[in-house]
């Protein structure tokens, strides 16, 4: 397996001490201006009750939780590496019962409908192995006028980097905003791109 093949598919699904150290500190830094950006996005309430896809190292996740007076958010990831990182971080606020992780694959983890005031993801976009089927379970878990704010780079920067292919599956712009449309998110969709440096960013919000 080539560096390209392995890295891409820690990318995906952190594992063993490269994902604990390595890739723990590439999401951390390499995230955090999509982080800030969807953060920014979400707007979040005190009381809302929120679900983050891929939450990795749970960073994102403790500043949501910051916001709660009597919201809570789950977290779901199926590496258990980064399980148990945000697990670490975020100890006060799963003892004071703001945050929970699941151990798991989205797709899969039975939820209730109309669950959720607010979806986030970022970075994880690339991995959904049925997008269709990913978008349409957000959408039902979402209360009605429920907001998915997902934060992702552009692909054409993407392609520029050596990425398996077999990992990482690049949409545009335009092709997400017809994704979520299909999923049922009729009420508006909003695609922003801002340049960092060489990298531009991508968030979208839609409106269940």
């Amino acid at each position: 397996m080539g560096f390209s093949s392995f890295f891409s598919k820690q990318a995906r699904k952190p594992a063993g001490l490269f994902g604990r150290f390595f890739m723990s500190a590439v999401f951390d830094f390499g995230n955090a201006n999509l982080n800030n950006l969807v953060f920014e996005k979400m707007s979040v309430g005190k009381d809302d009750q929120v679900l983050e896809i891929g939450s990795g190292t749970g960073k994102l996740i403790n500043r949501i939780a910051n916001q709660f007076d009597w919201g809570t958010a789950i977290g779901i990831d199926f590496s258990e590496t980064m399980v148990t990182m945000a697990e670490k971080r975020n100890k006060l606020h799963i003892k004071n019962g703001k945050v929970r992780f699941i151990k798991a694959d989205f797709d899969e983890f039975p939820l209730e409908s109309e669950q959720f005031d607010m979806v986030c993801s970022v970075n994880t976009i690339y991995f959904w192995e049925k997008p269709g089927v990913t978008a349409e379970k957000i959408h039902s878990v979402l209360k009605p006028r429920g907001k998915l704010v997902i934060g992702l780079e552009d692909s054409e920067e993407l392609k520029k980097r050596k990425l398996s292919d077999d990992v990482f599956h690049l949409h545009s712009k335009s092709e997400i905003e017809s994704l979520l449309l299909k999923a049922g998110f009729q009420n508006g969709i909003e695609i922003t791109s801002s340049a960092h440096g060489s990298t531009v960013l991508n968030c979208v919000v839609a409106i269940k």
